[in-house]
């Protein structure tokens, strides 16, 4: 992938990273790779801090799960994750990050880490089924593992990051239906 000046960790896209010359290929390909085998794809994933290929991502994922939740849940739902991954991303990073530092790498390593599955559970995160599946999925096992192998920090921090996680999770879920 060396040609045209490309390296292994541009925006073309690093061995598990988004390619944005080839967009819906990429999605697909990057997405079954999360679900299938999130160890070899968080293993693979380029250690800089370059932001152009996950927060374009991120946009692009934002185009099918805003038609999904068009469909489920109404025009404004749609548009709310439409726009809100970015900074929402950004967000979820900030309190994932401490329980990297002392790793290799910054922020914008952790923030890439997050990025991916953010955009693999939005479109998923419309349907009522899977909704808390998808969350949980992304939130206490995607994230953690992501976190360890690319910032290269012990386990043991990846396991209290996902129980944590979850916890935060299963209070959302406790607010969101109360009674149940």
């Amino acid at each position: 992938m060396a040609k045209r000046g490309y390296t292994r960790d541009t925006i073309r896209g690093g061995a598990s990273d988004w390619d944005v010359s080839r967009p819906f290929s990429s999605y697909g390909r990057l997405l079954s790779t999360l679900l299938v085998h999130p160890a070899r794809f968080f293993g693979l994933l380029p250690r800089v801090p370059d932001v152009r290929a996950p927060a374009l991502f991120l946009a692009f994922s934002g185009l099918p799960a805003a038609v999904v939740w068009f469909f489920l849940a109404g025009l404004l739902p749609a548009l709310v994750v439409l726009v809100l991954p970015l900074p929402l991303s950004v967000l979820l990073a900030g309190l994932y990050h401490p329980g990297a530092l002392g790793g290799r790498y910054g922020f914008g390593v952790t923030w890439r880490v997050l990025a991916y599955p953010l955009g693999f559970v939005l479109p998923l995160a419309a349907l009522p089924v899977l909704r808390w599946a998808a969350l949980a999925w992304g939130v206490a096992l995607l994230v953690p593992l992501g976190i360890v192998k690319a910032q290269e920090v012990p386990a043991w921090r990846g396991i209290l990051l996902g129980l944590v996680g979850a916890a935060v999770l299963v209070a959302a879920a406790i607010v969101a239906y109360p009674g149940r």
